[in-house]
């Protein structure tokens, strides 16, 4: 009998209770609410960094282009693409100076923009309006100027 009882307690003991269950899922999504913010925070940064390598890899292009055709400064609103087209194509006679149509193209999937005159450089900058995609902003949605 004793042998018995000491079974039904064994088995009514494996399992977890619902509150035990509530408990453990809830520090679950807590614990994963703060790692994806952490891990969305350095992906944001990796990002804008990447956008300010591509532009100053793309303010290089069109200084060699601007000299191969003979221009002191783009006009306002230049279409960058023109950077990536050989000359037959339109592009500029050393071109192309960029290698992939992509690469006028931000990580947020916007095409780069020529401001003249520049707010950061006399002649000309290139921008990319962050992760907002719209301009000013802050941290990661802060524009990107080079």
């Amino acid at each position: 009998m004793n042998h018995t009882l000491t079974r039904r307690r064994t088995l009514a003991r494996r399992g977890f209770t619902l509150v035990e269950v509530i408990v453990i899922v809830t520090v679950l999504a807590l614990l994963m609410t703060v790692v994806a913010g952490r891990v969305m925070g350095v992906f944001g940064r990796g990002q804008a960094e990447i956008a300010k390598t591509q532009a100053a890899k793309i303010s290089q292009a069109l200084t060699l282009y601007l000299i191969d055709i003979g221009q002191p400064q783009p006009e306002d609103g230049f279409d960058l693409t023109v950077l990536t087209l050989r000359p037959e194509e339109g592009g500029g006679p050393n071109g192309p100076y960029l290698p992939k149509v992509t690469d006028v193209t931000d990580p947020w999937g916007l095409d780069f923009i020529v401001r003249v005159p520049g707010d950061v450089n006399a002649d000309y900058d290139i921008m990319s309006f962050g992760a907002d995609k719209a301009p000013g902003g802050d941290q990661i949605n802060a524009d990107i100027t080079q």
